[in-house]
């Protein structure tokens, strides 16, 4: 039974902390891919269609790395709102996966991502101590009394509310539903147990004293100090500063899309006499459209504009079948080409 703190967890609570997973492991994979871990990582990777397009990371690993810590801050965040042992096993489990599927093995794990990995395994562990210090004792970079600072909150607060509403809207359409038998993100297709045994070698080889000390999540200030010796206030702030930059950047355009996306995969699963495989040239929204045609998954309902001879794109009845990841094409029955 999935239990938080006596209470049931939910079935829109548990499709929404493995959508954090999710982007979490979205942000992951582009770190790897902008720090130039594996050459062939374009092989390797899981999440074919990744959502994360933020420009400033580009070519620059470090503020990379550190985009991926402040969205593992939020799923430590999620997880211990959410308390609850079987669904960490559950997330353990798509790690465990993940690092099959991306064939990351010992040999070639790079130092600087054995810390890494290790550091979001240390979180879906429930073992915090390190991020929560680092998060109270991060060198500030934002002025928080510039009116610029104030003006950026409110457009962020803004921005977030788009996502929370479908947020709202799922946790309606999902309300009495058995947590147990609603349909949750998959990132990847790989092994488990093989994906298990290669973390854990990674993991024994990880310097103990390089972790502690030389590994941060985030800039330090010069004088080390401890979660316990910090305000309630400066975590509040941190968790208004930091999230809210996060979620307006990467949910606003990441979540929304991923949910609406994720919807329809659970909707073509339960229904799948109601969908067909076409190959089709798609006419947008505004008007735009791909001359090159394509296969898409399609409801029976969605509209076409005879005139022009194109299907209608609306992302609530159809998807491209090339944006799938491979996790996905498996669950739908659809063979890899």
């Amino acid at each position: 039974m999935y239990t938080q703190k006596q209470k049931q967890l939910t079935a829109h609570q548990r499709v929404a902390v493995h959508n954090i997973f999710g982007n979490t492991m979205e942000f992951l994979e582009k770190y790897i891919e902008i720090a130039g871990y594996y050459s062939d990582w374009e092989k390797r990777k899981q999440i074919l269609n990744n959502d994360v397009t933020r420009k400033d990371i580009i070519g620059n690993p470090e503020k990379a790395e550190k985009a991926f810590s402040v969205i593992l801050f939020g799923l430590r965040q999620a997880l211990k709102e959410n308390q609850s042992p079987k669904l960490r096993e559950e997330l353990r489990v798509e790690f465990y996966r993940w690092i099959d599927g991306v064939r990351i093995s010992v040999d070639d794990c790079d130092p600087r991502l054995k810390n890494v990995l290790v550091g979001m395994h240390e979180i879906l562990e429930g073992r915090d101590e390190k991020i929560m210090e680092e998060v109270l004792n991060r060198e500030r970079v934002t002025d928080i009394d510039s009116p610029d600072y104030a003006e950026r909150l409110n457009e962020i607060f803004a921005g977030v509310q788009v996502p929370l509403e479908e947020g709202r809207k799922r946790e309606k359409l999902l309300e009495g539903v058995n947590p147990d038998e609603v349909e949750v993100r998959k990132v990847a297709a790989g092994v488990f147990e093989k994906g298990k045994q290669s973390f854990e070698k990674i993991a024994e080889t990880l310097s103990t004293s390089d972790y502690h000390q030389n590994f941060h999540y985030f800039k330090q200030k010069k004088q080390q100090q401890t979660a316990k010796t910090n305000s309630l206030d400066e975590y509040k702030q941190w968790e208004q500063e930091q999230e809210a930059m996060e979620i307006a950047r990467s949910s606003n355009q990441s979540n929304a899309r991923q949910e609406i996306r994720w919807d329809l995969i659970n909707n073509i699963k339960q229904h799948i006499k109601e969908f067909r495989i076409e190959k089709v040239a798609v006419l947008g929204k505004r008007g735009g459209y791909s001359e090159e045609e394509e296969e898409w998954i399609i409801h029976n309902s969605a509209k076409r504009d005879y005139e022009l001879g194109f299907l209608v794109f609306d992302p609530d009845k159809m998807v491209k079948v090339r944006d799938l990841n491979e996790a996905e094409r498996k669950e739908l029955g659809i063979t890899t080409q």
